[in-house]
């Protein structure tokens, strides 16, 4: 019994950082899209801009399930942005 719930401790601290890292990340990744420093341009080509578009997408599911809707207009202006000029290769 001690051996099971040592797991599912480990399991829970284990999740607990992956929760902690995916929220810095977001908030990084959201820091420097609303201050406007990245032009995604830099960036265009079939294989970025369908990793740049993946990455938006999870910043906007994680933004909605944390309640910060506003954070997710902007995030959604750039998505747009970013598909609008999608490159096919």
């Amino acid at each position: 019994m001690d051996e099971e719930m040592m797991e599912f401790e480990s399991e829970m601290y284990g999740e607990e950082i992956q929760s902690q890292i995916k929220d810095k990340l977001a908030r990084k990744n959201y820091e420097v899209i609303a201050s406007e420093d990245i032009n995604f341009e830099d960036f265009y080509g079939k294989e970025n801009q369908a990793e740049i578009e993946k990455t938006l997408n999870d910043m906007i599911k994680y933004f909605t399930e944390t309640e910060e809707y506003e954070k997710c207009t902007i995030i959604l202006k750039n998505l747009k942005k970013v598909q609008g000029n999608m490159i096919s290769v």
